[in-house]
């Protein structure tokens, strides 16, 4: 299973977009760690070096932690390079492209967590965070990189703590982060076609209005 999981992360590289394969490299890298810490070696290491025990829960907040910097940012006023009902459906589609995954894995993949509880392959924290942090890069990369950089410090702290708290093995946080990261560069690939699509279909038609008094819009849906 780790390894479809792996070779489903090569075919998005390829199929979505293939005239460019730098926004993939991360996420293969990623899933290729994964698989090589897939072994016992691995994780008697990990074992031997982490305290046994629950350490924090702060890991069950910081994983929002990037999204909660982009939707401060937008009511702060910043903008990025989508508009706010753009912005929103990429989150919506990429939410549950990892959602979807990372659950299926779960339910898939019978292997117990380092504190012997069930359902640790792939990290749900870890690719909350890091897709959170994607998304984030999108759209303030250009214009707030320091932003960016907190949000990914936020998600990697998510990682680093759910191995810290024996909830993960490294394997699956690696894997987690490369599903949080692919799923936002596949949101961002495939919401133009969905809204096209959509707007074909339905004859949706969203048009913002801008006047000095207020900001508003208008939405007609066809059937």
């Amino acid at each position: 299973m780790r390894i479809i999981t792996l070779f489903c992360l090569i075919s998005f590289a390829v199929q979505a977009e293939k005239p460019s394969f730098k926004k993939w490299k991360t996420p293969l890298a990623l899933g290729i760690a994964s698989g090589l810490t897939y072994n016992p070696f691995a994780k008697q290491i990990q074992t031997n070096i982490v305290a046994t025990g629950h350490v924090t829960p702060l890991d069950d907040y910081i994983q929002y932690g990037p999204t909660a910097i982009q939707i401060g940012m937008r009511i702060g006023g910043y903008k990025g390079k989508h508009e706010a009902f753009d912005q929103a459906g990429i989150f919506i589609l990429g939410t549950g492209i990892y959602v979807a995954t990372t659950q299926g894995l779960k339910a898939l993949v019978i292997e117990a967590r380092p504190d012997g509880t069930e359902k640790t392959f792939s990290s749900g924290h870890t690719a909350t965070a890091f897709f959170g942090a994607t998304v984030l890069a999108h759209e303030f990369r250009d214009t707030h990189p320091e932003f960016v950089i907190a949000g990914y410090t936020l998600a990697t702290a998510t990682g680093a703590l759910r191995i810290a708290n024996n909830k993960h093995w490294v394997t699956d946080v690696l894997m987690g982060s490369a599903i949080g990261i692919a799923s936002a560069e596949l949101a961002y690939i495939l919401y133009p076609k969905v809204r096209n699509q959509w707007q074909k279909l339905n004859h949706f038609t969203l048009t913002p209005q801008v006047a000095p008094a207020y900001y508003g819009a208008s939405m007609s849906i066809g059937f």
